[in-house]
């Protein structure tokens, strides 16, 4: 049998994949209702990570980019350009600069390839995906903590990762990041690990 910690893992991954195949399907089959991912005017400064020449497939770059919805368009444009306008503040820090760090270390290969925009698209995607697997393990272990029951824990830890408002742990938003970092905390709260400093 599988230990319980594992399956969690394993079933938050199912759920962003599934997640992820149903939100490709959608944009397939309809025409989406925000259009923000089109609009990309270039940064008032210079980037701080210029794209190259028009090497890369700007097909590709733009379906990528256009991933970047909502508020999502804010968090890329922070990534990319900086804090330009004093409504750019909303959106704290944590995200975009993570997503400008996986962009410039582990994903700057493709930024030749797709660009540089795209590139942090898909970086923000990868970071919190992984941030909501690993949030979604930190809930279960709180959950054990608190109910005091395994079976319990499982069916809350499922229902969080299958709950409608999941989308958004998926999306350029920074749903993932807070939840990785409030259930982790809470955790480690509730266990009193290291409360012996």
């Amino acid at each position: 049998m599988e230990p319980p910690v594992a399956a969690v893992v394993r079933l938050a991954a199912v759920s962003r994949a599934l997640v992820l195949a149903l939100s490709l399907l959608a944009r397939l089959l309809f025409r989406p209702y925000d259009t923000s991912a089109s609009l990309h005017p270039p940064c008032l400064s210079s980037p701080s990570f210029p794209s190259p020449a028009p090497s890369y497939n700007s097909t590709a770059a733009a379906a990528i980019s256009s991933l970047a919805i909502w508020d999502g368009v804010h968090f890329a444009r922070s990534a990319e350009c900086g804090y330009e306008y004093e409504q750019s503040f909303a959106f704290l820090p944590l995200l975009p600069a993570s997503m400008a760090l996986l962009s410039r270390s582990l994903f700057a290969p493709l930024v030749p390839v797709l660009g540089y925009r795209a590139v942090l698209v898909i970086s923000g995607h990868v970071l919190n995906n992984l941030a909501f697997v690993a949030a979604a393990a930190y809930f279960y272990r709180l959950s054990v903590l608190i109910l005091k029951d395994s079976g319990a824990a499982y069916r809350a830890s499922v229902l969080f990762c299958f709950n409608p408002a999941s989308v958004f742990y998926s999306s350029l938003y920074s749903e993932s990041l807070y939840a990785l970092f409030s259930l982790g905390g809470l955790f480690y709260l509730f266990s009193g690990f290291a409360t012996s400093i």
